[in-house]
């Protein structure tokens, strides 16, 4: 079996933050809605917010996967993948799976516990 090499291969835009390190984390900290930057969209995404009832967006590229934990201990938040969607509650402690979608509500939200 012959196999492809691929040299001088460069990655850019939105997916860069994602392939650029497979173990990449961050940790946030914010206390107001937050959308993510594009060198925050990584395998990983720890989120503390000091304030209750506020969104964050994520803006993943079309059918890419994270992690994202609520890191903090007592307020929830609502994660949206774009602006458009309807949301999914995330609870202090609680962590989600998320495969996302750039079309609004498709992105499939899995909470664990």
């Amino acid at each position: 079996m012959d196999y492809t090499r691929f040299t001088n291969l460069e990655v850019t835009g939105e997916i860069m933050g994602l392939v650029k390190n497979v173990l990449a984390a961050v940790a946030l900290s914010k206390e107001a809605d937050y959308t993510l930057q594009a060198a925050e969209k990584v395998p990983y995404i720890g989120i503390t917010l000091t304030a209750a009832s506020k969104t964050v967006t994520l803006g993943l590229p079309n059918g890419t996967a994270a992690i994202v934990v609520n890191e903090g201990g007592t307020n929830a938040f609502t994660l949206k993948n774009v602006s458009g969607d309807s949301g999914t509650s995330l609870e202090a402690g609680k962590l989600a799976v998320i495969r996302a979608s750039t079309m609004a509500n498709a992105s499939k939200v899995y909470i664990l516990n």
